[in-house]
């Protein structure tokens, strides 16, 4: 029989797969942006400055952690990333750090202060778009290995 053959390749990406696919992309790119980050900083500025990044680290994840919460919807929304949706969530995904970073000053200030913010933003873009981009690969894989099973079914 072709299950057999192919496996459950019914509903392969469910809602609590994509959710763990989203947070396990957030977290291999919070690595590669703390190796990234850490790593030079410890070899041409010595430990003080090295140990300073690292220190920086929990509050980075604890905030990077914050914006996959705010994508969850989206995340359980967009079940495949064909056509307009890939890059909705492109979009979506690269742009929900930085709105989560300048949205509370915006509102409360009325203007954005990006000699305070701006750090944070671009440290945000380059955890938000590499997870962004790991995240959708994956899911075009998963939802076209589903569709190739299918045609083979027929």
């Amino acid at each position: 029989m072709a299950s057999e053959r192919y496996g459950n390749w019914e509903g392969s990406m469910t809602a609590p797969k994509r959710i763990a696919l989203a947070l396990g992309c957030l977290l291999f790119a919070f690595a590669a942006f703390a190796i990234l980050g850490v790593v030079p900083t410890l070899i041409r500025y010595g430990s003080g400055p090295g140990m300073r990044s690292m220190e920086m680290m929990p509050v980075y994840l604890a905030v990077a952690i914050a914006g996959w919460l705010l994508t969850i919807p989206f995340v359980i929304a967009f079940k495949d990333a064909n056509g307009w949706r890939l890059w909705a969530t492109l979009v979506i995904g690269t742009a929900i750090g930085p709105v989560f970073l300048l949205a509370p000053e915006l509102v409360m200030a009325g203007q954005i202060n990006w000699q305070g913010n701006g750090g944070g933003v671009v440290m945000s873009l380059y955890v938000g778009f590499p997870t962004t981009v790991f995240y959708v690969l994956i899911l075009r894989r998963f939802s076209r290995s589903a569709r190739v099973d299918l045609s083979d079914l027929r």
